[in-house]
């Protein structure tokens, strides 16, 4: 089911950088940066695997949300994909478990980032607003969903994981990940 809907996370890259520019003009977006401290974990396999493991686990693609780029000074570098997981279901939960996927160094892993936030159909301005977002919290549940279901990641630090900042320094220090 996951390859039937990456023409659809296409399309919503696409219409987001069409549409970025001018909600800007009036103080809204459709694209937003990653934070560093939201990175969780590197899994050694290409997207399309990881997908299907986070459909195993409750997580569905989440096509409304912004497009999500790297906080780092390299080349911008979006999201594969964008995955949500509601713990008591879409209508009836609070907050959700965001993921953001990007393609690894060599294309066969997958970095993900991850944060709790508000969910978007119970609390929409406070998630447009980004209020109340937890990467702690996030990478915590992350972590711990991918251990319960036996899926080995690791926590690899920036300079293996993006390489050197466009900047011309190492990221390691500036954003280790949380936990």
């Amino acid at each position: 089911m996951t390859h039937e809907l990456r023409f659809l996370e296409r399309l919503r890259q696409g219409v987001a950088s069409l549409l970025h520019a001018p909600l800007s003009l009036v103080g809204l977006y459709a694209e937003r940066k990653t934070p560093r401290e939201q990175y969780a974990f590197t899994l050694r396999e290409p997207y399309p695997v990881v997908e299907a493991q986070l459909h195993r686990l409750g997580f569905v693609r989440n096509l409304v949300s912004s497009l999500k780029y790297r906080a780092y000074a390299t080349p911008p570098e979006t999201t594969v994909a964008s995955w949500v997981r509601y713990p008591e279901g879409a209508l009836a939960s609070d907050n959700q478990l965001h993921l953001a996927l990007y393609t690894g160094r060599d294309r066969s892993t997958t970095d993900v980032y991850a944060h709790r936030e508000p969910s978007w159909i119970r609390h929409p301005i406070r998630h447009y607003r980004a209020e109340a977002v937890d990467a702690q919290a996030g990478i915590e549940r992350a972590r711990s969903l991918f251990e319960e279901s036996d899926i080995e990641y690791a926590v690899v630090p920036a300079a293996d994981r993006i390489g050197i900042d466009a900047s011309g320094t190492e990221g390691p220090s500036a954003d280790a990940p949380i936990g």
